[in-house]
């Protein structure tokens, strides 16, 4: 197995925990304004942390009086199965980073959301010198801002978080037998409509295939071909389906993919 610290998740996050904790001692916990990162690793390979986690990496913030930022340009607006992914675990950051979700991606818009305790701090200066300061000439674009509102209001009324916590279980549920299937397929994991198939070589060491072998593009262009778009990143498959998709569009999904892992050549 590619992890070496053992199989317990509780484990693995007290121990990520533990480290970032130790590096801020080890550097000064006056040298670090923040700790930033994705509730769910995005493009690295929709890495789902174990759920002590970030609860454990709130606690350390607190302790060190550092702040935390969670970067929620991908999981926020209902894509890992809540409004934002770090409520999945019941953890509140200082600041979000947020965007694509915000307007579906029909139009580029982007915003960083922070506290009150950080907003309290700027409103203490009597001076106003250190006013947040975020002034572009495209700021506050009138149909950004349109079409962001329009979204949102879809995600709401709809509740496209819930239907992307039940399409996400239900896809997930029809890709894990792919592990058993597919010699290629180590392993099925995801968050909402956040997934990914890891492609291996061997599947008793999980050692990944050649990222350079063209193997994971062929599995896309096969499931292009039937229907179904994918990301190949290297040696992953990475799935992220429209929130509004229902179990057909997940059939379909499943089956384009199956006739890519069975015709591919490695």
């Amino acid at each position: 197995k590619r992890n070496a610290y053992g199989p317990a998740a509780g484990e693995r996050g007290k121990l990520c925990a533990d480290l970032r904790e130790r590096e801020i001692q080890f550097q000064g916990p006056d040298t670090g304004a923040a700790f930033i990162a994705e509730p769910i690793q995005g493009a690295g390979g929709v890495i789902v942390p174990p759920a002590n986690y970030w609860p454990l990496i709130r606690e350390v913030c607190d302790k060190y009086g550092v702040l935390l930022i969670a970067d929620e340009v991908v999981t926020g607006f209902g894509r890992s199965g809540s409004m934002f992914g770090s409520r999945l675990w019941g953890v509140k950051p200082d600041i979000m980073c947020l965007a694509k979700g915000i307007t579906s991606g029909y139009i580029p818009l982007g915003a960083t959301v922070v506290n009150r305790r950080i907003e309290a701090a700027f409103e203490k200066n009597a001076n106003f010198t250190g006013a947040i300061m975020h002034g572009y000439t495209y700021s506050g674009h009138p149909v950004a801002c349109a079409a962001a509102l329009a979204c949102l209001d879809i995600v709401v009324k709809e509740d496209l978080p819930a239907n992307a916590a039940k399409m996400g279980d239900y896809m997930l549920d029809k890709l894990r037998p792919f592990v058993e299937r597919f010699d290629t397929v180590g392993e099925v994991r995801g968050q909402g409509l956040m997934l990914a198939l890891d492609l291996v070589a061997d599947k008793s060491t999980r050692e990944p295939i050649d990222p350079m072998s063209g193997y994971a593009n062929q599995v896309a262009q096969i499931a292009r071909d039937n229907g179904v778009m994918v990301r190949p990143v290297g040696t992953k498959i990475i799935l992220s389906p429209p929130l509004v998709i229902q179990q057909p569009q997940v059939d379909a999904i499943v089956d384009a993919l199956a006739e890519g892992l069975s015709k591919a050549q490695r």
